[in-house]
């Protein structure tokens, strides 16, 4: 996903990774912040990006599944 946007604009690149890293910034700080998605699965939501952040927390570590565009299918982000 980061090289399609650097194909189309490295200014929208930068935002999406900017973007990426606020949202797992948020997740560290806050981890229940964030709706349960799917059992442990949350999300948090990119702003100005379709994509949203998905996670897992565990008693000692908050595992990042992976940024997942949101016209996906269910299926991808429930099989990681």
């Amino acid at each position: 996903m980061f090289d399609w946007y650097v194909a189309r604009s490295p200014d929208a690149a930068r935002r999406f990774i900017d973007a990426v890293d606020t949202a797992v910034t948020e997740i560290a700080g806050a981890p229940e912040r964030f709706p349960v998605i799917h059992g442990r699965l949350r999300r948090r939501l990119l702003s100005q990006f379709p994509y949203g952040v998905y996670y897992k927390i565990f008693p000692t570590v908050v595992s990042v599944v992976g940024a997942i565009h949101g016209h996906r299918h269910p299926d991808v982000w429930l099989r990681r």
